[in-house]
This record gives C-alpha cells, structure tokens and sequence, in this order.
C-alpha cells in the first residue's frame, strides 16, 4: 500500500500525481483520490515547488512592478508626511491612497520570494492573496473617501466651509474606522475562516481557498464603494458643466467659447467688476475643481485597471490555448497596475506636493554636496 520510503506521500512512479494548474487543485486532488488528511496533504503539496515558480520573465516584471509601486508611493507619502502645509484633509486622504498602494508592492514582491522556507504551500497562497486583495480593497475606500470629499466640496460648499474645522477629525476617524474593518475582515482567513481550516475545501462551496460567503462579502462591499464613487464623481461631473453653462450664459458668452480667465460680461454686453469676496470665492471654487478632476481621474484609471482582469478571464474562458496557463500572477499583477498610476496621477496634478518633493531633493542634494566638499578641503590651504 505505501512505498518503502520513509515519507510515504513523496510522489513516486506508482502514486505520482497528475499535473496541477494551481495549490487548491493539488489538496483537492490528495484529499478526494488519496483520502488524505489535512496534514498528508500539506506534506504532499509542499513538495510541489513548480505550482509555484514563475517564469524568469514573469519573476522581473513583478519585482520591477512591486518595486515602482512601493518607491512611488513612499515618495508622495514622505512628501506629505514631511510638508506641514500640506497636512490637510484632501492629502490625508491622498496619503491614505499611498499607503493602500504600497499593500499592493508588499504583495508584487512577496510573490517572487515568500514561497522560500515555506514548508505548507497554502499558508504562502492565502498570505499572498490577502494582501492583494487587502491593498484593493483599501484602495477602493480610499477613492471613495476622496470622491465623497470633492462631492462636497463642489455639491454643497457652504457645509465643506462651515464644517472645515472639524475636516481633519472625520478624516482620521473615517480613515481609521476603514482600516479597522478592512483589515478584520480581509485578514479573516488567515485567522481560520477558509476552507482549508474548516475542512470545507471539497464539501463545501468554496473559490480558491475562501469560502462562498466571505468572497460575496467582498464583492459586496467593493460594488458598493463602486457605485458611490461612480454617483459621487459623474454628479460632480455635471454640476461642474450646469455651473459653467449658467456662468457663460449669464456673461452672455456662447457655450464652449474662450474666456475662462477674460472680464465677465452682463447680458447687456457691458464689463461686470468683481469685488475681493467674489475673487476669493471663485478662486476657492476653482480650486475645487480641479481637485475634484484629480480625483475623477484616479477613479477612471482604477476602473480601467480593475476591468482588465475581468477582460482576461473572459477572454481565457474563449480562447484558452491563447492563455497561459498560470493566470493568477498575471491577474493580481493587472489589478495593481493602478497602483502605478495613482502616485504618478497624485504627483502629476498636484503643484503643492510636487513642489514640496522638490524642495527636499534639493535640500538633500545641497547638503550631500557641502558634504562632499567638505571632505576635500586642504588643511593648509586654510
């Protein structure tokens, strides 16, 4: 019945097992066709190295992208870390987008080298599943803590002007009411609620290694923060255009013709001074704006990014021999892509951060410099 090896669940010639695509389907295999136990299984698949080592190609272009996201995204953090002028509310927010970002790195780079030393395939699996879906999900509350922002701020101005003392407190609070959750409900499986632990993993309804309802759970709550940033942005979208249609309309200018900085004019065609109130306040509105376009533009390239796993799959479902055959890593490596965009989008759009960046960089060069001639100096020449 067994060999005469001393681990009887090393694959030989009489027991080798079949080809596997993935981790789940070499337990599922020894659980259904060997009636193993849990632990026979974990010995047998741990063997199973090549589940999953990556191509040399596939090995770069994670390293290269989990490395991008990582430094990018450090670098806006520290930017506003550093920047006490920019410790308001709308950064916070950005700086909490940075942090979900560098999840997603943390994940790209664990990929290429968690599976050393692990001796239980799954645990690998599942550590390196949560963190891709931890930084996602993250990243979705944090778009929509952001759209919520400028929905505010461009829908209802005079709340975001009376409440703006307070702007920094609910920050926090959302801030740390959605990491908290977030990370209890992610992490869950890592604490015992999989199908492995429950020893579900062949009875059960079960995708990947998560049960049914943790995984409808998750596709809830992230429809969900889809749907608030799609209502929030496309209603600040056309509140933007009705107020600049009403604006040329009653300058008397046609819609869609220049003179977004020239003097208004009244409907009888004559010059309408402003008084300093007035500059203040569309200076402010304007600001806004464009904060609220910044933040239209994170959202559009999220949505890009997150559809183009769904592309994938679909196209695999219809053309498997064009696919390969391990899909996860190029899935997760899609869906982190906007990971990418989002500081370059933030650094790009944003005048104060970028300015702020760039006066550190140069603090440290000049410091670097005076160091270095420093070091060179002749004590007899002085």
């Amino acid at each position: 019945m067994f060999n005469s090896s001393s681990d009887p669940w090393a694959p030989t010639e009489e027991t080798s097992a079949p080809e596997f695509a993935n981790v789940v389907s070499c337990y599922k295999w020894h659980l259904l066709n060997k009636n193993a136990s849990i632990a026979q299984a974990n010995i047998a698949c741990s063997m199973r190295e090549d589940l999953l080592r990556l191509g040399t190609g596939m090995y770069i272009a994670l390293w290269l992208l989990g490395l991008t996201i990582i430094i990018t995204n450090t670098v806006v953090l520290l930017g506003i870390i550093g920047t006490r002028a920019l410790h308001r509310p709308i950064y916070f927010y950005l700086a909490n987008l940075a942090i979900t970002d560098v999840f997603a790195g943390i994940g790209l780079l664990y990929r290429t080298v968690g599976h050393v030393g692990h001796s239980v395939m799954y645990e690998f699996t599942l550590t390196y599943f949560n963190l891709i879906i931890f930084a996602q999900m993250t990243s979705a509350s944090a778009l929509s803590l952001l759209s919520v922002d400028s929905y505010i701020a461009v829908k209802h101005p005079m709340y975001f002007h009376i409440h703006s003392d307070s702007a920094k407190l609910r920050a926090v609070v959302a801030l740390t009411v959605s990491w908290i959750l977030f990370s209890v409900l992610v992490f869950s499986p890592s604490m015992g609620w999989n199908c492995h632990h429950m020893q579900t993993l062949t009875k059960g309804i079960c995708i990947s290694w998560y049960p049914l309802a943790f995984v409808i759970i998750c596709a809830s709550i992230v429809l969900l923060l889809c749907i608030v940033m799609m209502f929030t942005n496309i209603s600040v979208y056309v509140a933007i255009r009705n107020r600049e249609k009403r604006r040329l309309e009653q300058a008397g200018v046609p819609l869609g013709a220049p003179g977004e900085n020239g003097p208004v004019q009244n409907v009888e065609g004559g010059d309408q001074p402003k008084n300093a109130a007035q500059e203040e306040a569309q200076r402010k509105y304007k600001e806004r704006v464009y904060k609220a376009r910044t933040v239209m533009i994170h959202v559009l390239m999220s949505f890009a990014f997150w559809l183009l796993p769904l592309l994938l799959v679909a196209v695999c479902q219809f053309l498997p021999d064009i696919c390969p055959s391990k899909r996860g890593p190029y899935m997760f490596a899609c869906f982190s892509l906007n990971s990418v965009i989002n500081p370059m989008a933030t650094l790009i759009r944003t005048a104060d951060l970028r300015n702020a960046i760039h006066q550190k960089l140069t603090g440290v060069h000049q410091t670097l410099v005076t160091m270095m001639r420093g070091n060179r100096v002749n004590p007899q020449e002085d």
